[in-house]
């Protein structure tokens, strides 16, 4: 018993020491972690008036030391600094993780205008120095008249909708850029902005429609979220309500209709009992309508002369890749083009390059991936090209470079990437059987009868009479002429092929209602996964593309009006061309509407077969 209890007391200790050890490493590692991803911020109004008194707060993810605040010069310091501290623990499947906060306040004053910068603060945490960025505060001059407080509004009734100046409530347009080349990017940002914060929702929301524009929303927040903002030396709380990618499609001076909007205000009036104020009930709904500006964006053409390879690409800074997917294949073998387009700027409607193919190389359509992305600012990002062809004979084939041209923004001009040529070998079929081709004669092989030794005919052979030979005849001279005329009809049809496959214009004709069917199948599975978005978005490729196909009009040139002058010169009847751009106004309606339903969606779907049906009956 005496010589057992000093090997526990040992194997205690060690366990001990061992728990130890390890809360010690965890907590090692926990602070570790909690340094790396320490962030030290700060807090503030961007826009404020002279002598108002604002807060700004500096705020650590951490048990901070050592706070140094920023110089505070141009500003007076009416109160701070009030330190807080906000702990939060949460359990998670056993797992229990802590956060902490900790924050330093100040309420300061603007004492003059202009634009004020506050300087970095520090922090200490884990002996590690942290700092925030500059912060600039716009001061402006304060009205002369102040706003009432509640309780003088209570004693003056209800106040109106607007103030003197009808500007108290307004919503504006706000675009990037106002002059631009056809296709070069432009953000439109729809602003709503207030003097006070007494909206109480929205009706009646109406969005513009970007007529001209290739448009992509970017940003939809669910909440608005209001910060100031200086409109005129006047401040404002103003929030984003949308925000779009435009690509202008169209030259000339293209108009971004006004966005338009209802705005529920809650204004405070005289109580007419002590349980109206009591119960807060000494508000009413005043409803104002408001629209912003017609916005106008002129669209410069772009230079002429531009070279073939010039499918409509704008931007800045493309580059371009091909190269085979594998370089050496037998005849009759698939093989692929791939082609990568990356860059800044309309990327999801640059098109495949044109290629030059060998004589004997079956080409098929084209297999695209869009790995762009639209943001605000911009489009960015790469599009695959994958070429699928099949070359029908063996030997060794060059295709000749590849070419794209883009237009350049920054440079003003526009810029050719050229790729290398693509060598590739192309070997025998080994399943094309035995036979071979040795100057334009076929050998027929000899087909053994399984003898060593064939039979030898000892009796006299039938000798022909002169001028009943096969040389010479009747059948013969048939024969050969069928051959010569047989020979003349294939040259003529493999010539017909060839020079059809030249016109450009004549195979987008033909495979538009291909391209269509399967872009409208597109559309149906995104119809069926509630993809309500995508579904538009596919829908309306699918009408526009069958139309640029079939009147051989550049989908870049391709708008309602030259649209229809096309229509009618081909003699189509007004009422299917109204029809067509009915179904085109109910895609671009719906896209922006709220949300309308499977019903709707199916009714859309079923009326743009029966369009593209029609017209393939019309444009044959």
């Amino acid at each position: 018993m005496d010589t057992q209890t000093p090997r526990r007391h040992f194997k205690k200790s060690l366990f001990a020491g061992r728990g130890i050890g390890l809360l010690l490493l965890l907590f090692c590692g926990i602070s570790a972690a909690r340094a790396d991803d320490v962030s030290f911020n700060v807090s503030a109004p961007r826009v404020v008036g002279t002598n108002e008194s604002f807060r700004v707060t500096f705020s650590v993810n951490a048990d901070a030391d050592n706070f140094t605040p920023p110089d505070f010069s141009g500003f007076n310091v009416v109160a701070g600094p009030s330190r807080s501290t906000e702990q939060l623990v949460q359990i998670n499947n056993g797992k229990q993780s802590h956060s902490q906060t900790t924050r330093f306040m100040y309420v300061l004053q603007a004492v003059k205008e202009g634009e004020v910068t506050l300087g970095a603060a520090s922090v200490v945490v884990d002996k590690k120095t942290y700092q925030t960025q500059p912060l600039t505060v716009e001061v402006v001059k304060a009205e002369d008249a102040p706003q009432a407080s509640p309780q003088q509004q209570a004693q003056q009734g209800a106040q109106p909708a607007e103030t003197g100046d009808g500007n108290d409530v307004f919503v504006r347009i706000l675009v990037s850029k106002t002059n631009v080349y056809r296709g070069e990017y432009l953000t439109a940002t729809v602003k709503i902005y207030s003097q006070s914060m007494n909206i109480a929702g929205f009706e009646d929301v109406k969005f513009p429609t970007f007529n001209g524009f290739w448009s992509q929303e970017v940003d939809a927040p669910q909440q608005l979220q209001f910060q100031r903002e200086n409109v005129n030396g006047k401040i404002y709380n103003s929030a984003v309500v949308r925000r779009y990618v435009l690509f202008p499609q169209q030259t000339g001076a293209l108009k971004i209709d006004p966005f338009e909007i209802t705005c529920a205000l809650q204004i405070r009036v005289a109580p007419r009992s002590i349980f109206d104020d009591f119960f807060g009930s000494s508000a009413q709904i005043v409803r104002k309508h408001v629209a912003s500006p017609t916005v106008t964006v002129q669209v410069q053409p772009l230079p002429v002369n531009a070279p073939a390879s010039f499918a409509g690409a704008v931007g800045t800074g493309f580059k371009m890749t091909a190269e085979l997917a594998k370089d050496s294949v037998t005849a009759n073998d698939a093989a692929s083009v791939i082609i990568k387009i990356s860059g800044e700027g309309n990327v999801k409607l640059v098109e495949a390059p044109k290629i030059t193919w060998p004589p004997d190389f079956e080409t098929y359509d084209v297999k695209i991936s869009d790995n762009s992305k639209t943001s605000s600012s911009g489009v960015s990002g790469a599009k695959q090209f994958e070429i699928p062809f099949i070359p029908r004979s063996a030997g060794s084939f060059s295709i000749p470079p590849v070419e794209f041209t883009y237009f350049d923004i920054a440079k003003k001009q526009y810029v050719t990437l050229v790729s290398k040529p693509l060598d590739i070998r192309v070997g025998k079929d080994p399943n094309a059987g035995s036979a071979v081709t040795v100057g334009g004669v076929n050998k027929q092989t000899v087909r053994a009868l399984g003898e060593d030794i064939r039979y030898i005919k000892t009796d006299l052979p039938q000798w022909q009479k002169k001028g009943n030979l096969f040389f010479g005849s009747l059948f013969y001279y048939l024969l050969m002429g069928t051959e010569i005329l047989v020979f003349i009809l294939c040259y003529l049809f493999l010539s017909k092929r060839r020079k059809d496959q030249q016109n450009v214009v004549l195979v987008r004709n033909r495979k538009a209602n291909k391209i269509a069917r399967r872009r409208l199948k597109t559309a149906d599975r995104l119809l069926k996964s509630g993809n309500e978005p995508g579904f538009y978005e596919e829908l309306t490729k699918a009408l526009w593309g069958y139309l640029s196909d079939k009147l051989a009009i550049a989908l870049a040139d391709l708008s309602r009006e030259n649209a229809r002058e096309a229509l009618l010169s081909r003699q189509i009847h007004d009422t299917d061309i109204e029809t067509f751009l009915q179904v085109m106004d109910e895609c671009e309606f719906a896209r922006y509407a709220p949300a309308a339903g499977s019903v709707q969606m199916q009714k859309i779907y079923g009326d743009a077969m029966k369009v593209i049906s029609r017209f393939e009956q019309l444009l044959k």
